[in-house]
């Protein structure tokens, strides 16, 4: 598989939100009504430029769910959809993004160059956004907009420069897209603009009952075009069958008997479509070493249900999967709204195949059960998006320390987890998360 030859550490943060190969439905069948607040544009026409770095590609969002396509660590409760932007654009054009507040509990736009290994570039979270009417969802970027912003409407202008280095510095409105290039490969034939939507509210679709955002070019001559009536069919294929290259990841994660989590450094790691606003600690485990895995978290504030702000909030969102190692596939994500906690105030996790599940690994005792998958080995990891700069168990604090123990860098948020077995489990269960997971480790 050529993307093995970036194969380092891991490759895990390479695929944790992976969005590059987004192309399994149709266009015709993506979600995609469309705000009569934006008319429709002209087609293409003769407003494609001929000088160098003109607009030979125009492809729109496309959608993907773990439902569509299991694979690249998603989170199943997320959805991505990515759309492809020129490398560069003629003097005089330029691109803007024109979408509607979602009813979900984050959403956010990220920009990408190309389909390779430290692609990164900026992110644009919602809490960052300001709306026609000019109002902000928040100074903070944990903020979330109130339940009178959905369906609020706003603009992000593209620049093709890297992101300025001190926030402050940074144009309202504006996703950085990195300088412009005409230099190409097969893994880079265009840039890439991700948009990311976590937790969609009870009662809406998948996309937050809001319509995917809208690209649109304004070339020299001031004629505009909607990337839905471009582009290059072409050029796009050409795109896709890049993108293919990371259809299937096996990261070179092996587990051991000493389980533990570790963080996922972008320095350390290759990495692949992040996304820019989280970070994640993952531990390989694996039923040779047990049939029973225990993970114990303290946990932490996230935003009420529905989306609204207290002030006392930690974290945006939380979350809690185990993937097929081998495959990427996910085999099932718990978010934070819908984890029982124990009375000590942590939340406390067993995964474990059907025939190995503690008979005490339920609801009724506070236990979060979910059934291993189909593969001997998994990698558990723990996603955390938006954390506010000041709290303790943010961790960006373990991913800019990764060669410390998490013990170290997050103190009493730092997850603890171990091999167990079920009598052991059922033993103590009741007797508070702190007993059930001594026990198991002096097993």
């Amino acid at each position: 598989m050529p993307l093995r030859c970036l194969l380092r550490r891991s490759l895990l943060p390479l695929v944790l939100t992976l969005t590059g190969p987004i192309w399994s439905l149709p266009a015709q069948a993506q979600l995609r009504p469309n705000p009569p607040a934006f008319p429709r544009l002209a087609q293409l026409g003769d407003l494609n430029p001929t000088s160098p770095g003109a607009l030979r590609v125009g492809c729109p969002y496309q959608t993907n769910t773990a439902q569509e396509r299991n694979t690249g660590f998603l989170d199943s409760n997320a959805s991505y959809a990515i759309a492809q932007i020129p490398l560069s654009l003629p003097d005089g054009a330029s691109i803007r993004i024109e979408g509607s507040y979602a009813q979900v509990r984050y959403f956010s736009l990220q920009s990408y160059d190309g389909a390779r290994a430290g692609n990164y570039i900026d992110a644009l979270a919602d809490g960052r956004l300001i709306a026609l009417d000019g109002a902000t969802s928040g100074a903070n970027i944990a903020a979330l907009p109130q339940d009178g912003r959905y369906g609020g409407r706003y603009t992000v202008r593209l620049r093709y420069e890297a992101p300025p280095a001190r926030p402050e510095d940074r144009a309202p409105n504006t996703l950085y897209v990195g300088a412009p290039s005409n230099r190409i490969s097969p893994t880079r034939v265009a840039k890439q603009v991700v948009y990311r939507i976590y937790l969609p509210n009870p009662d809406t679709d998948f996309l937050g009952n809001t319509p995917l955002p809208r690209i649109i070019y304004s070339g020299p001559d001031g004629g505009e075009v909607d990337f839905d009536n471009t582009p290059d069919q072409a050029q796009c294929e050409r795109i896709r069958t890049a993108s293919t290259t990371t259809r299937t990841i096996n990261p070179a994660v092996f587990p051991g008997r000493n389980i533990q989590f570790v963080p996922i450094s972008q320095t350390q790691d290759s990495v692949l479509y992040p996304n820019g606003d989280a970070n994640y600690l993952r531990a390989a485990s694996s039923l040779t070493h047990g049939q029973v895995v225990v993970i114990r978290s303290r946990r932490m504030k996230t935003p009420l249900l529905p989306p609204a702000i207290t002030g006392a909030e930690e974290t945006r969102y939380w979350s809690l999967c185990h993937y097929e190692l081998g495959s990427s596939a996910v085999v099932h994500c718990l978010a934070d709204r819908e984890i029982v906690t124990q009375d000590d105030g942590f939340d406390l996790f067993v995964i474990s195949p059907a025939a190995n599940r503690p008979s005490r690994a339920t609801a009724a005792y506070k236990v979060n059960w979910l059934e291993w998958g189909p593969t001997r080995s998994e990698l558990i990891v723990l996603r955390q998006l938006l954390s506010r700069p000041d709290f303790e168990g943010n961790y960006a604090l373990a991913v800019a320390n990764p060669d410390a123990p998490v013990s170290q860098t997050l103190g009493r948020y730092a997850p603890e987890v171990s091999y167990c077995d079920a009598a052991t489990f059922d033993a103590v269960a009741g007797s508070g998360s702190a007993a059930i997971l001594a026990a198991c480790q002096a097993r």
